[in-house]
């Protein structure tokens, strides 16, 4: 059964918050992590409405979403309202425990939603790079991508999804943390938490245990067609990261089809403590590094307790790499070692390490009791994520041996060699979510003669809490776009691409970047937004209520969907959309009711 946590708000706060704590590994690079977070969100029999989480979101006093930290995944609600917030914590535990899903509702969140989600990251320069590096990592340390990436997360069946979720989303891995001025209100989150839990246990899954077997059935022969077509796919129960098992490789195949220069990384880890005082270092290593080199500190913490800096030389193999035909370089792909490396070259290498790990070494770091970021969230939410992070500390109590693991750690350096981050494989999803949309749009025109099912039951049961007024702010990302907005000109849309070559943008930056069109990926999509008018207004709130709204989201066209308020206006948005060209007209229908 879940563990339970009262944390105190105090009697000035007016905000209640819950937060389920999850230890969801990563699997490999698949991304079956992200897979299952999505999916707990989509539905469940409590809960059928795939569109619930968006019309609650939008029109009432409520804020229901997840973030994944270091291996933990955290569902969370918050409201002022304390009855709402009862009945979404219902929907989100009823959701976590849901492993009962329709292959086709999952190739639509996995090859839609989620892989334009992270197509839309892999645009930004500096991700794609870090991307490319994780993947070409073979040291012991290296990382595994809970999100995964847009060449892995294709690889994940229904049934990898559902053992996953009954390996990890079950009571016993789950801590219910409570932020709140009302030990009452914790009770009644106790009482509703445990008549789930108990629920599901009695109910069992002899219900579905033949839908379970039609579905398992159906995906793996999805799975068999995948991975004879994705190279990089693997499944989440064969043996983690057997494509790191091989020396680091050369990728022959560049989105020109022309030879990429060889770079080099050189990794250091370090121990989680050692993390704040580092990165307060980092733009002094930056110098020692070279400004013709890229030195960055990874934050993320892997499953042994530490992070990594990078060090991406911009020295390259370009005399070597010119005499290679194209028909050469898998062969060389498969037998590159460093002995390729020029003498020359390799004194200039050692060099490098040599002088960043005596800078390393200089530094008088002390251990800190390291805390997540948690300023994006609401108060009580990064309050729970703190507390919980404070449950789970495992910071060295010794500080002479932390010292030392930090000397061993400086003086320790990895080398590897990476590639331009490959393309993604778009077009194997493609004729899945054709058939995935055409049969899940089949299903759900046949229960619209029953307006039920359709219904969300939160919306429907507070309907009298419904309002615009609960819009939420549009997200950073599509202010400008919104900005460049007027009243003749109410649709502004910016192009993404799926992801740069790596090193085509050599300077950093720490946000979202829009892309140039990269035609040779395969994949187009953008980012949009409809400044609404006064006269349309007036049935914006019908409009959100309905599910034909969210169908664009619901069917992965888009990684997100909405209705947003920015500088007293209110906005029609979507991100990492693929039917751009259609966007612009349906805004104008759906805001018209002629959907």
């Amino acid at each position: 059964m879940s563990e339970f946590h009262f944390i105190d708000a105090g009697s000035g706060s007016k905000v209640h918050s819950v937060v389920f704590a999850l230890k969801t590994p990563a699997a490999g690079h698949t991304g079956l992590s992200h897979l299952a977070e999505h999916m707990s969100f989509r539905r469940s029999h409590q809960y059928p409405t795939a569109h619930e989480l968006f019309t609650a979101n939008t029109l009432l006093p409520v804020t229901i979403n997840a973030t994944t930290l270091a291996e933990y995944t955290f569902f969370f609600a918050s409201s002022e309202k304390a009855n709402v917030l009862l009945d979404a914590v219902n929907y989100l535990y009823c959701g976590l425990l849901n492993r009962d899903y329709g292959n086709d509702e999952v190739t639509l969140e996995r090859d839609g939603v989620i892989f334009n989600e992270l197509a839309m990251l892999e645009a930004n320069s500096d991700y794609a790079l870090n991307a490319a590096i994780r993947l070409a990592d073979t040291n012991r340390n290296a990382y595994q991508h809970a999100g995964g990436f847009t060449q892995t997360i294709g690889s994940n069946s229904i049934k990898a999804l559902q053992d996953y979720k009954r390996q990890w989303y079950q009571p016993n891995n789950i801590t219910t943390l409570v932020y709140s001025d009302s030990s009452h209100f914790f009770e009644q989150c106790k009482e509703v938490v445990t008549a789930v839990s108990a629920e599901t246990a009695l109910s069992g899954e002899s219900a579905l245990s033949e839908k379970t077997a039609l579905s398992e059935k159906a995906a793996l022969s999805e799975e068999s067609t995948l991975n004879r077509n994705a190279a990089l796919s693997q499944h989440a129960s064969q043996r983690e990261h057997s494509h790191l098992d091989k020396e680091a490789s050369l990728d022959a195949q560049t989105t020109k089809g022309e030879n990429e220069s060889i770079r080099h990384v050189l990794t250091w880890w370090f121990p989680q403590c050692f993390l704040d005082g580092l990165q307060q270092q980092e733009a002094t290593l930056s110098t020692v590094a070279g400004l013709e080199n890229t030195l960055f500190i990874d934050p993320e913490i892997n499953r042994h307790g530490n992070f990594a800096i990078r060090l991406v030389t911009n020295e390259a193999m370009k005399e070597v790499a010119s005499e290679l035909s194209i028909e050469a370089l898998p062969k060389l792909s498969q037998n590159l070692t460093h002995k390729l490396v020029s003498d020359d070259y390799d004194k200039r290498l050692r060099q490098l390490k040599h002088v960043v790990s005596a800078c390393l070494a200089s530094f008088d770091i002390r251990p800190s009791k390291p805390m997540p970021d948690t300023d994006k969230h609401a108060e009580g939410v990064g309050a729970a994520i703190r507390y919980f992070a404070q449950l789970t500390d495992a910071l060295r109590s010794n500080e002479c041996a932390a010292k030392s693991a930090y000397m061993a750690s400086a003086n320790k350096v990895s080398l590897s060699y990476l590639g331009a981050l490959p393309s993604p494989e778009k077009s194997i999803a493609l004729e899945r979510i054709r058939k995935a949309c055409k049969d899940f749009s089949a299903q759900a025109s046949a229960s619209n003669s029953d307006k039920s099912p359709l219904m969300p039951h939160l919306t429907s049961k507070y309907r009298h809490f419904v309002g615009l007024e609960h819009l939420p702010a549009l997200p950073r990302l599509l202010r400008p776009l919104a900005s460049n907005t007027t009243n003749l000109k109410r649709f502004n849309t910016e192009h993404i691409a799926s992801h740069l070559t790596p090193f085509s943008i050599p300077s950093p930056s720490i946000t979202l970047e829009s892309a140039s069109l990269n035609s040779a990926s395969g994949y187009l999509a953008s980012h949009w937004v409809y400044r609404i008018a006064f006269y349309q207004q007036s049935r914006l709130q019908a409009v959100l209520a309905h599910h034909l709204f969210w169908q664009p989201r619901i069917l992965g066209e888009c990684y997100a969907l909405g209705a947003a308020t920015y500088e007293n206006n209110l906005y029609l948005f979507g991100a990492s959309d693929t039917n751009i060209r259609q966007r612009e007209n349906w805004c104008q229908k759906v805001l018209s009711g002629l959907i």
